[in-house]
Formats: structure tokens, C-alpha cells, sequence
């Protein structure tokens, strides 16, 4: 079975979704994508020297506070904090800057993790009890979705029960297959959203706030 790739529009066929750049992403430490990939580029580009493990029982049990240079890197042996990170065992540890006395820092050095599957990266910050929500398509972005927990947990309670139902959901009936409003037909030549292929025009009857889904392929 083929798949159908679609991209969201408005009504005047911008994008909804637009693509995000590397440095309009961040890491929990506030390096953008960018920067943190072009380090690593320098790092391996330099030469990777495994130093041995870190940790009890490792060849050494904490980093190097001196004397460490780009391309130095050590196998997380015993599962703790390395360079102001949270590792596992296994996890690599790689430094990405070469020791200077007056600005040695934790950021000299990277963790490759080595037990992920598509990690989802969140904001610096989200209020909390708030719900998560997905920022982009790509599932491994995520954001505060600015909705409470309490808010969903009351508004699924209350899922029957309707404050307006004697004056609009009573009301509705439909006649002559057309949903009618008080007894009054309803328009219904207003869309909400179509499914478009990659060159129809959009449809003049959709709604202003309407969704266009437009084939890509």
C-alpha cells in the first residue's frame, strides 16, 4: 500500500508547519544543533583517542580536571554524573575543546549516549502539570502545550454533560439529510478543511480558518 505525504496549508497556501533550522533548535545546555554538530565535526576531524573508561572500577574514575585535548574520549563504565551530565554505562564521553587554564568548563566535553531511539528533546523550561505536546513533525521535538492536566481531567469528567444543550444541541435535527438549527437549514457549502492533490487550485467555499492537506507525493 502507497503512502500519502501531505504538507498543511491555510487558505492562501502558506505552510502551516514550516521547516526549522539547526540553529533555531537547542540542547538542554542552550547549544544549538548547529553549533553542537560543528563541534563534534572538529572533534573527529582532529582524531578520536579512547582514553580508556571512567568511573569505579574504570581506568580512571573522573575526567580529567587539566591537560585533556580534542579527540580525547572515555567509555562511561560506571553510570553517574561526567562533565555535568547524567550518564549510563557505555555512554561515550568526548571532548570537543582542548583544556585552557582560565576556561576549563564541563562544556568542553559531549556525551554520546549509546542507549537511544529517537529521543524526544523538550524545552528549557514548561510549567508545571502542563501536558506535553509535539513541536514540529519530526516526533523527537517536543513543547509545552500550555494545557493543564487538571483542565483535560475536568473537561473528560464533564464529556457528557452539556451547559448548552437546551439552547443549541437540542435544537439540531436534520431534514432531508441536511442538519437543520431550530428548525432552520444549517449552510453547509462552507468547508472546513479538503484534501487537495499537488496542483488543484483551493477551493473558493473553504473557510477563512480553513485547512488545506495538499499532496507532495
Amino acid at each position: 500500500m502507497s503512502q500519502l505525504k501531505v504538507t498543511l496549508q491555510n487558505k492562501t497556501g502558506d505552510e502551516l508547519l514550516p521547516k526549522t533550522t539547526g540553529e533555531q533548535v537547542f540542547l538542554g545546555d542552550g547549544t544549538s544543533v548547529s553549533a553542537k554538530i560543528a563541534a563534534l565535526e572538529s572533534a573527529f576531524a582532529s582524531g578520536i583517542e579512547v582514553k580508556g573508561t571512567v568511573g569505579a572500577g574504570g581506568t580512571v574514575e573522573t575526567l580529567p580536571a587539566d591537560s585533556y585535548g580534542i579527540g580525547d574520549m572515555y567509555v562511561v563504565k560506571t553510570a553517574g554524573t561526567y562533565a555535568g551530565q547524567e550518564c549510563e554505562a557505555g555512554d561515550l564521553v568526548l571532548c570537543i575543546k582542548a583544556y585552557e587554564a582560565e576556561g576549563a568548563a564541563d562544556t568542553d566535553w559531549t556525551v554520546i549516549q549509546n542507549n537511544l531511539n529517537r529521543a524526544v528533546t523538550g524545552p528549557a523550561s514548561a510549567a508545571d502539570g502542563n501536558l506535553m505536546s509535539f513541536d514540529g513533525a519530526s516526533g523527537t521535538l517536543a513543547k509545552d502545550s500550555g494545557i493543564k492536566t487538571a483542565d483535560v481531567s475536568g473537561a473528560v469528567s464533564k464529556a457528557h454533560q452539556h451547559a448548552n444543550a437546551a439552547d443549541v444541541l437540542d435544537k439540531l435535527s436534520v431534514s432531508d439529510g441536511k442538519l437543520q438549527l431550530d428548525g432552520h437549514p444549517v449552510d453547509s457549502d462552507t468547508v472546513g478543511a479538503v484534501l487537495l492533490g499537488a496542483e488543484d487550485p483551493i477551493p473558493g467555499n473553504l473557510a477563512e480558518n480553513g485547512i488545506v492537506f495538499r499532496q507532495t507525493a
